[in-house]
Parts: C-alpha cells; sequence; structure tokens
C-alpha cells in the first residue's frame, strides 16, 4: 500500500478534526474582554485536546516516516485510531461546559481509553509488519517509542486506571490536568531520532 496516501488522508483527517474544534469556540456578543470568561472552561479543554492531538501527530508522524511497510490491517488500524480520534471534539465541547461534571469527564476519559488502546495497537502492528519484513532496527525504534512503552506497561496503565477513577469519583476537573501532564511527559518524550529523520 502506498504510505504517501495513507499519511495524506490521516493529516487531512487530524487537520479537520482540528478545524471543528476551533469552530466549537463561541465568540462573545459583547465587546468587553470580561464577556471572553464564560468560554474560559471551553478554552482550557480546547487547548488540552490540541496538545493531545499535536503530540499524537507527531509521534504518528515518526511512525509512518521510519515504516518500510504499510499493510491492509495497518491502514485499518490507522483508520480505527482516526475514529477514536474524532471523538475528540466531542469530548472537548461537552467537558468545556463545565469541567467538573463528571459525566462529561467520564466520556472523555472512554474516549481517550479507547484512543490510547486504538495507537498502542496501530504501533504494534506497524512494528510487527517492519520486524517481518526484516526491517529489524525499525521495529526496534518503534516499540522503544516511550508513548508505546508506557501504554504497554501493566503498572503504568493500572496506577493511571487507579487515579483516574479517583479523580472521575472526587474531583473530575482534575481530569483535564493528568491528560495534559501525561501528553507532555509521556507522549512529548520522542525518540532522540525523530527531528533527524530527513537529514
Amino acid at each position: 500500500m502506498n504510505k504517501s496516501r495513507v499519511e495524506a488522508f490521516t493529516d487531512a483527517v487530524i487537520a479537520i478534526i482540528l478545524t471543528i474544534m476551533i469552530l466549537e469556540f463561541k465568540i462573545p456578543e459583547s465587546a468587553k474582554l470580561s464577556a471572553i470568561l464564560p468560554q474560559v472552561p471551553y478554552m482550557i479543554s480546547y487547548a488540552v485536546g490540541w496538545l493531545f492531538i499535536g503530540i499524537a501527530w507527531y509521534n504518528h508522524h515518526y511512525m509512518f516516516s521510519k515504516t518500510k511497510v504499510v499493510t491492509r490491517k495497518i491502514f485499518w488500524i490507522n483508520n480505527t485510531w482516526m475514529f477514536t480520534t474524532s471523538f475528540i471534539p466531542v469530548a472537548t465541547a461537552w467537558v468545556g461546559r463545565d469541567l467538573n461534571a463528571q459525566g462529561p469527564e467520564i466520556f472523555y476519559a472512554i474516549v481517550y481509553f479507547l484512543w490510547s488502546f486504538a495507537y498502542t495497537v496501530l504501533t504494534y502492528e506497524i512494528a510487527k509488519a517492519n520486524e517481518r519484513a526484516g526491517h529489524k532496527e525499525i521495529a526496534a525504534s518503534i516499540r522503544d517509542m516511550k508513548i508505546y512503552k508506557a501504554l504497554i506497561s501493566w503498572k503504568f496503565v493500572g496506577a493511571e486506571i487507579v487515579v483516574w477513577i479517583l479523580i472521575l469519583i472526587f474531583m473530575p476537573a482534575l481530569q483535564m490536568v493528568l491528560i495534559a501532564f501525561q501528553v507532555l511527559f509521556v507522549g512529548g518524550n520522542v525518540n532522540e531520532d525523530s527531528d533527524k529523520l530527513f537529514d
């Protein structure tokens, strides 16, 4: 399968998702600066979502830049990953109405976990396909991604689930802080060669 077509399609879908997110932002009727204050919860949710998608795209780009193989299976798993990503604008908008409301925060958590699962399966399959094709170094570097290592660590995932449940029960708004922290310090911790792929 043509790798560049899959990358282009993915980039287009991600761009549309980000556009939908900003279109949810409501322009105040008043020209007073204080009129923006009711939008602050959405701005926080939007910022976390933007960060989440941006760092996910960077890691996705890394994998697809390295891979020599894109199979039909990878194509469909990538589509599944994009499908889960497409729910982020809905989750972002709903959470943005009330950062501490339990229902929207639980929905956001479900989207986040489905996204994480799809991303893990995608990473696994890309590494496996490259290994089968004899590109063991590429497979190893993809498996060495910090985000992938975190997502397959039972200790990390187990601790995350316990903390997540406690947050959702007692202080749902903290979920945005937890996601921002994870995205920055796990997803943002990229492989050293990530900015040298085209040198």
